[in-house]
């Protein structure tokens, strides 16, 4: 069985569901705190909340969590938390300050409720897939550096907001091994965000970040913009070989409990479903 590869997409549906509801439920118990405490948004910080609240987040493993941001805007976001005295910062790791805590909290409070709303129904299929996806997290080699910090996050006691951050140290897994996939071929993190879109089909502008970048290297055309021949079978390539990587971790079940995993995740409502 090709489990990363038939697990990816349930994982990212699941994951996307419970993130799509949080986010439009940031009512004045996360915002108002936030506003007085002098941040005008909550920019990156629904990504490293977790991280934050447990201490685990280098400037590293910020980068690497939002590898396709410019490096600059994370340093300029992680200084100003810094700045406000929001997060603490010893030289190594950066961890919430007492202030920011309860706004943090907050937007884990907020994820797990819609989590809950959306997988109350199923205890068990919530229990096999917390329990599956947290070995093949912790199969997963310590040089995925966003994963291995984020399993330094406490595993939190309600069962709905511990399936979804297992299954989130999932997707961290399987962008590590995408990453390598396409640094292997030469490309960059600013080229892959237009391949990506053009592979799935999406339209891109021809002055967007990364476009010329791939018409240079004959993966793309200029007018219209779509991807080559040869483009597309690069970014083809690219999906097989992160699949073959991160079967990796997945091999930490054997086919019956693989077999098992990807039930209880088809039978999770998410993404419409």
């Amino acid at each position: 069985m090709e489990l990363a590869r038939e697990a990816a997409p349930e994982i990212d549906r699941l994951v996307l569901s419970v993130n799509g509801i949080a986010s439009t439920r940031l009512d004045e118990q996360i915002l108002g705190p936030a506003r007085e405490l002098g941040l005008e948004s909550l920019v990156m910080l629904p990504h490293y909340a977790d991280f934050l609240l447990a201490g685990a987040l280098t400037r590293q493993v910020a980068k690497l969590r939002l590898r396709y941001q410019p490096p600059e805007r994370i340093d300029a976001r992680l200084d100003e938390l810094v700045r406000l005295g929001l997060v603490d910062w010893d030289g190594q790791r950066l961890a919430a300050a007492e202030p920011l805590r309860p706004v943090l909290e907050g937007l884990l409070s907020n994820r797990a409720t819609a989590a809950a709303e959306l997988w109350s129904g199923h205890p068990d299929e919530v229990a096999a897939g917390t329990e599956h996806a947290r070995r093949v997290s912790q199969a997963a080699s310590p040089d995925h550096e966003v994963a291995a910090a984020h399993r330094e996050v406490p595993e939190p006691d309600d069962p709905y907001l511990a399936l979804y951050t297992v299954l989130t140290n999932l997707r961290y897994v399987r962008q590590h091994d995408h990453a390598a996939a396409w640094s292997a071929r030469g490309l960059t993190a600013r080229a892959m965000v237009p391949m990506t879109a053009l592979w799935h089909g999406n339209p891109v502008d021809a002055d967007a970040d990364g476009v010329y970048e791939l018409v240079e290297a004959g993966y793309a055309t200029l007018h219209p913009v779509a991807l080559t021949e040869a483009g597309r079978q690069v970014r083809d390539a690219i999906e097989e070989e992160t699949n073959r990587r991160a079967q990796a971790s997945f091999d930490a079940l054997d086919e019956a409990e693989g077999r098992d995993f990807l039930d209880a995740l088809r039978a999770l409502p998410g993404g419409g479903s």
